[in-house]
């Protein structure tokens, strides 16, 4: 994808879903809580001397394979032993099952957000309902999108989101910014057009199978 279509789809759809916050939410967002996480979310010691960015989207369902296959060989490895930190930077698809999702994973706490984040991969059979979608969209733009939000708000519900919180994330643009910003980001400096994308202190790698990243974890050990 080249930077430019990039820019269009995302100033187009950032559009379009905030103006769909705005229609169906009713949420005020002059009311709303300041604080959000839009900041990098990181597994393991914040000191670790090794980065491992990876980049992801919640209904990837490569990302949901690499959470389950690969995620946990790296936390019993490097990980949890202190020699390399995980940092979680969304990837956002133009798509809305994946704009609300991402955007409500950001309005818990530090303490929720990778068991929220770990929700939203795991389940997504269950959530991530394209067919219904794309049948809801003869009646209407706001139709298929609110069925999506209603999805992705069920999810953040078990992991102990209030509805009305739910509402009020929704409402508030400067999160959705937050995350195009972080797509912008990830564009412009590591040309990232998939997930997930793997990046090994400041390097981009092909594979996102463990081996590829232990054996660029080990050489930046050298």
């Amino acid at each position: 994808m080249t930077k430019q279509l990039y820019k269009r789809i995302s100033l187009f759809f950032a559009l379009t879903v905030m103006a769909v916050f705005a229609v169906i939410t009713g949420a005020n967002a002059a009311d709303q809580k300041s604080g959000f996480l839009n900041y990098d979310m990181v597994l393991g010691d914040k000191n670790a001397p090794i980065e491992i960015i990876e980049y992801a989207s919640t209904t990837c369902p490569h990302c949901a394979t690499f959470h389950k296959d690969t995620l946990p060989q790296l936390k019993k490895k490097y990980i949890d032993t202190g020699k390399a930190k995980l940092v979680f930077r969304n990837y956002v698809f133009s798509q809305p099952f994946d704009v609300f999702a991402a955007s409500l994973n950001r309005c818990v706490s530090e303490k929720k957000f990778f068991p929220l984040l770990g929700l939203y991969l795991k389940r997504q059979p269950a959530w991530v309902k394209y067919k219904e979608f794309g049948e809801l969209k003869r009646y209407g733009k706001y139709a298929a999108l609110g069925f999506a939000k209603g999805e992705a708000i069920k999810i953040a519900k078990i992991a102990g989101m209030k509805e009305t919180e739910a509402y009020q994330c929704l409402a508030r643009p400067e999160v959705l910014k937050y995350l195009m910003d972080v797509n912008k980001h990830a564009v412009d400096t590591y040309e990232v057009n998939s997930t997930p994308t793997i990046i090994v202190n400041g390097k981009k790698l092909d594979d996102n199978r463990f081996e590829a990243i232990e054996k660029a974890i080990l050489a930046e050990s050298k």
